[in-house]
């Protein structure tokens, strides 16, 4: 979800007995454009906390700006995710077509279902895969050290900001 897209959300509070308050100005200007009794369709999604979102992008960002140049040149920044996802298999996959293709179906982090101790602790089982499977598959010795301990020492400063 974009930054935009963010800002468009309708946001609701149950208040009980069947009522829900208008908690952001999109949901007062709903409210104020409709009539008594006049029905609204609601989709109902799980918001991303934005912090934790932005947090977790951030870090891969960081990470690939770690890789070689020949990486950057193969995979652009904007895919990175949907490689890393690709290559550790986080995915499920829908269909099988007769040639062996298969239509897959990525999963999605639950941002807005994650306290801040499941964010850290989700992050922490994400990055060993990655310094294994990712930073590892470029660098060894002395440099995977030293830009393992920089990662670590930089998602320290991302979690502190949250």
């Amino acid at each position: 979800m974009k930054t935009s897209d963010f800002a468009k959300q309708v946001e609701l509070s149950y208040t009980g007995g069947h009522l829900f308050r208008p908690v952001n100005q999109n949901a007062f200007d709903l409210c104020d454009q409709l009539s008594i009794g006049e029905v609204v369709n609601v989709e109902i999604k799980n918001s991303r906390d934005v912090k934790f979102h932005r947090c977790y992008f951030a870090l891969i960002a960081f990470i690939y700006d770690y890789l070689p140049d020949k990486f950057h040149k193969q995979i652009p920044k904007k895919h990175f995710y949907r490689w890393l996802q690709t290559v550790k298999g986080d995915y499920k996959v829908i269909f099988t077509f007769k040639d062996g293709k298969e239509l897959i179906e990525y999963n999605s982090i639950a941002f807005g279902r994650m306290s801040q101790y499941t964010f850290e602790n989700y992050i922490r089982n994400q990055l060993p895969w990655v310094y294994e499977n990712v930073i590892g598959a470029f660098y060894k010795d002395e440099k995977y050290d030293g830009i393992i301990n920089t990662i670590e020492k930089d998602f320290e400063k991302f979690l502190s900001k949250l």
